[in-house]
C-alpha cells in the first residue's frame, strides 16, 4: 500500500461528473508506484477504510459554480472551506465530515489532504461524454496535479495500477466500463470505492 491516496470523485453516467475519475486515473498513472487509485461515487462512510492509514490523501472531483467558467481550476484543503461545505442527502456527507468521523472514530486519517476541482459544465445530463470545454481541458488538469504533488519534471508514461481489493468479502463487484464497481448486495447499486 502506497502512502499516498489518488481519490477520484464522481459519476462518468451524468456527463462532466465524471471528469474527476478520468483525471484521477492519469494523476496515478503519472505518479506510479507512489500513489494507489481509489474511485468512488459518493463521499460517504465507506470511504473511510479507502482513506484509513494513508499519509496523504488526493482528491480529484468536479465542482459546479455559477461564477467560474467550465474548465477552471482548483486547488484546496478542507481548511479552506467551511465546515459542513458541499452537498448534503442521506447518502452522502461533505468530504470535511467523513474525515472527522474518521477521527471519531479513532482511525489514522491522513495528515496531508489536498483537494483539486475541476469547474463542469453540465454534471446533470445523462451521458458519458464530456462537454467540450471539459473534453479540452481535463488532461491537461490531471498533468498539473501530477507534477504539482508529485514533484514530475514534466509528463511521462507510467505502468497502469493493478486492482487493489482491501474489501473483497464486504460487498458484490462487477467490471464496468473496464474499472471495478462495489455494489450495495440490497440495491445492486454503486455503494462504495472501489480500487485500482
Amino acid at each position: 500500500m502506497a502512502r499516498t491516496l489518488v481519490l477520484g470523485l464522481g459519476n462518468e453516467l451524468l456527463r462532466d461528473d465524471g471528469v474527476g475519475l478520468r483525471a484521477a486515473r492519469r494523476v496515478a498513472e503519472l505518479a506510479g508506484d507512489r500513489a494507489d487509485l481509489a474511485e468512488a461515487c459518493l463521499a460517504n462512510a465507506d470511504l473511510l477504510p479507502i482513506v484509513s492509514g494513508r499519509e496523504r490523501l488526493i482528491v480529484v472531483d468536479a465542482y459546479v459554480s455559477s461564477t467560474d467558467p467550465p474548465g477552471t481550476a482548483v486547488r484546496a484543503t478542507p481548511a479552506d472551506r467551511p465546515a459542513g461545505f458541499g452537498y448534503r442527502s442521506f447518502h452522502t456527507l461533505p468530504f470535511d465530515e467523513v474525515l472527522a468521523l474518521g477521527h471519531l472514530l479513532g482511525l489514522p486519517m491522513p495528515e496531508q489532504v489536498v483537494i483539486h476541482g475541476l469547474c463542469v459544465e453540465d454534471a446533470s445530463t445523462f451521458g458519458d461524454d464530456l462537454s467540450p470545454a471539459l473534453a479540452a481541458a481535463w488532461p491537461a488538469w490531471a498533468e498539473e496535479i501530477a507534477r504539482q504533488e508529485f514533484s514530475l519534471p514534466s509528463p511521462r508514461q507510467a505502468k497502469p495500477h493493478s486492482l487493489i481489493t482491501p474489501m473483497q468479502n464486504e460487498g458484490i463487484s462487477r467490471r464496468v466500463n473496464g474499472s471495478r464497481r462495489w455494489l450495495n448486495p440490497s440495491s445492486g447499486r454503486c455503494a462504495s470505492p472501489t480500487l485500482r
